[in-house]
C-alpha cells in the first residue's frame, strides 16, 4: 500500500533514523505529490542552471537526492557522471529506476561523508536544507569534497530562512574556503500547493589552495 507524503510527519521525526524511515514509507508517492500536487520547481531549475556552468561529463554529487528529480533533469540535459546520496534506501530505489546516476551512497548529511577531498566538480542540494533535515554544519563537508574551483549549488527558503544557515554560510565565506558565485532571484518553489513559500538558488565557488 502506498503512503502519501506528509510534511508534518517528516518535521516531527525525532532523529535521522526515523526521518529516513518516513521517507522510505512515502517513496512510492513522493514524485506524484511533489511534482503534480505541489508543482515543486527547484530540482528542474538547478538542473537547468548546471547546463550553463558545467561540461556534460562533470562529476556531480546530488546530495539528499531523494527519488532523483535533479538527476532526472541532468539526464535530460545529457549529463553522464552524476552520483546520488541520500539517507533513505527507499527513495534511492525509486531514483535508481530513472537511470540517471552512476552510483548511490546511503548516508545522512551532517557528519563525515565517504568521499576523498576534492572528489567532485560540483555538488547539488535541492530542498535538503529544510527544518529537521540536513543541518547547517553539512556545508563544511560539501566544501571539502568539492574540488578547488568547483561549485556548490543549493536551495534555501528566503521568506523564512532555515535557522543557522546564514551563520554557517558566513562562517565558511569568512574562512576563505568558498566565495559567492551567484545568488538567484526569489521564486515560488511550490506555486500550486504553497504559493507564499519563496526560495533562492545559491551558487558558491570553492576556493583554490593558497
Amino acid at each position: 500500500m502506498a503512503h502519501k507524503f506528509d510534511v508534518g510527519r517528516l518535521e516531527a521525526a525525532p532523529d535521522a533514523a526515523a526521518l529516513a524511515a518516513e521517507y522510505d514509507r512515502v517513496a512510492d508517492t513522493y514524485d506524484t505529490v511533489l511534482l503534480e500536487e505541489h508543482q515543486w520547481r527547484t530540482p528542474e531549475i538547478i538542473a537547468a542552471l548546471l547546463t550553463w556552468l558545467l561540461p556534460r561529463d562533470a562529476r556531480i554529487l546530488d546530495v539528499a537526492c531523494g527519488t532523483g528529480l535533479v538527476g532526472a533533469g541532468l539526464k535530460r540535459f545529457n549529463f553522464t557522471n552524476v552520483h546520488g546520496l541520500d539517507m533513505s534506501a527507499g527513495m534511492l530505489a525509486i531514483a535508481a529506476r530513472k537511470q540517471a546516476y552512476c552510483a548511490f551512497t546511503t548516508v545522512a548529511l551532517g557528519g563525515p561523508l565517504p568521499f576523498p577531498t576534492g572528489e567532485f566538480d560540483a555538488v547539488t542540494a535541492s530542498g535538503a536544507f529544510t527544518p529537521n533535515h540536513a543541518p547547517p554544519e553539512s556545508l563544511d563537508e560539501l566544501v571539502r569534497i568539492t574540488r578547488p574551483g568547483g561549485l556548490i549549488v543549493f536551495s534555501l527558503r528566503s521568506d523564512v530562512p532555515p535557522p543557522g544557515f546564514d551563520v554557517a554560510i558566513e562562517t565558511v565565506t569568512r574562512s576563505g574556503r568558498w566565495s559567492l558565485f551567484r545568488r538567484g532571484a526569489e521564486f515560488q518553489s511550490m506555486p500550486r500547493a504553497e504559493p507564499r513559500v519563496l526560495s533562492r538558488i545559491w551558487i558558491y565557488e570553492v576556493a583554490h589552495a593558497r
